[in-house]
Parts: C-alpha cells; sequence; structure tokens
C-alpha cells in the first residue's frame, strides 16, 4: 500500500528542448547544474490510509563523491538500528530503485507544451502535459505536472504531480482497481546562497478501490537534511555527464 505511495518519487531533470519557457529552461538548468554534488540524509516516514504510522522512519545519508556501490548507506531502518537481515532487504530494495531510474525526464514530461496557468509578483506556475505511454503501470494522459517558479532567484520552487480525476488499471491480478486519488509534491529550499534551491521535502499520497469493495493506499513523507557539498565521484575520472535519469513514473 506504501509502494503506492512511493511510485511517484523522483529526482528533477531533463533533456532541454528548444521551446521549452525560458524561466522554466532557466531554472531547471540551474537544478541540472548542481546534479549529485550534494550530499544529503534522507528520512522516510510511511503512513496508512488513515494517517496512522505504520512504521519507523528510515534513514539512509546518500554521497555522491563515493563509487557508485557505496553511494548510499543505511543509519536507521524502519525506526531501529539495521541488522544484517534488514541491511540486505534495504540494498534489495535499492537495487531496484537504482534500476528504474533510467529514463531521463526529458522522456516522460513534455516541457515543450508548458503553459503558464497563473502569476503573481513572487512566482511562474506552469502545467506541463506527461507524454503519452511515458508509464507502463499507470495511464500517463491522466497526471499532469504543476511547476512552480520563483522570480527573485529564477529557480525551481515547487513540483506538483496530480491527476484530476479516477480512473481504472486493469490486468492487475486479475482485479479491478480504480484510483481514487494519487498526487506527488516536492518543496525545494535553498542550502547555499551560491547554489540552486534543493528537494527539502516530499509528499506523495495514494489511494485506490479493489474489487469496488476493498481501499488501500498510504501516503509517504520524504524530507532531506544535513546537506554538503561535494566533488562527484564521477568527475575524479573525466567521464562526460549523460543524461540525469529519473525513477520510473
Amino acid at each position: 500500500m506504501h509502494r503506492f505511495a512511493l511510485f511517484l518519487l523522483w529526482t528533477v531533470s531533463l533533456t532541454m528542448g528548444e521551446a521549452m519557457p525560458a524561466p522554466v529552461e532557466a531554472a531547471v538548468g540551474k537544478l541540472i547544474a548542481d546534479t549529485d554534488r550534494w550530499a544529503y540524509t534522507q528520512e522516510t516516514r510511511l503512513y496508512s490510509l488513515k494517517g496512522k504510522p505504520e512504521e519507523g522512519a528510515t534513514v539512509e545519508r546518500f554521497d555522491p563523491s563515493k563509487a557508485e556501490a557505496d553511494q548510499w548507506s543505511l543509519l536507521l531502518y524502519k525506526g531501529r538500528i539495521p541488522s544484517e537481515s534488514d541491511r540486505r532487504s534495504w540494498g534489495r530494495q535499492k537495487q531496484r530503485e537504482v534500476k528504474r531510474r533510467e529514463r531521463p525526464l526529458g522522456e516522460i514530461i513534455d516541457f515543450e507544451r508548458a503553459s503558464l496557468s497563473s502569476e503573481n509578483e513572487a512566482t511562474w506556475t506552469y502545467r506541463v502535459p506527461i507524454k503519452p505511454s511515458a508509464s507502463r503501470r499507470l495511464p500517463s494522459e491522466k497526471f499532469f505536472v504543476v511547476l512552480q517558479v520563483g522570480k527573485t532567484r529564477g529557480e525551481v520552487e515547487r513540483v506538483t504531480v496530480r491527476t484530476d480525476e479516477k480512473f481504472r488499471l486493469s490486468g492487475v491480478s486479475g482485479l479491478a482497481v480504480r484510483v481514487d486519488r494519487a498526487e506527488f509534491d516536492a518543496q525545494f529550499k535553498v542550502v547555499d546562497e551560491l547554489y540552486a534551491a534543493q528537494p527539502s521535502s516530499i509528499t506523495a499520497e495514494g489511494s485506490v478501490r479493489i474489487a469496488w469493495l476493498f481501499r488501500a493506499g498510504g501516503r509517504a513523507e520524504v524530507a532531506w537534511k544535513e546537506f554538503a557539498r561535494v566533488k562527484p565521484y564521477r568527475d575524479r575520472y573525466d567521464v562526460k555527464i549523460g543524461d540525469v535519469k529519473a525513477l520510473d513514473f
């Protein structure tokens, strides 16, 4: 159930297009320039559909200055000091996450069709469609992205992914499944005045009705803290940077 909420977690990045609105292009360009240059601590908490904590927090440390196999380390697992069994379980989960980071968001989100939906003295807010057939698991045409860009610093301040309507999923263990709610919200904050704002918190929520009788879903809250500027491991060998990948949508 909490997996349904977690599927929306992703890392903001893309391949830029010529027709992209100038504020979007500038803001995301600043964010891409800082990709893999921050070490941070990540804390994840999961909640049931009724808002009850499902388990304790899982705390991880990410450090891109280390070799790829060592970049993630586990500090706390579901509220407890991790045992060897916990570390193996966490390691398998992390491997699955890494395998899903295979597509740049530029292949998923149609930034070239971003349209200005509102504007005030402080921000521009854009509505951005998701490309057809972007997801193997979800009807991507049912979702859209809301991107908020701050005018003072010209940076991404908030990203929300949501759907306007309920929809059905077919072929899920032979059961009829209707998605009633699905939303992902990421907020950014300035870690260092010299660099682009970084993700500070993410909330992913979802609920489904199975066989029209049972409800399932939940909420995941992820927070980042203890940022440290580092030199990416790949820079030690003058490796050319390719497209930044995202978690599978």
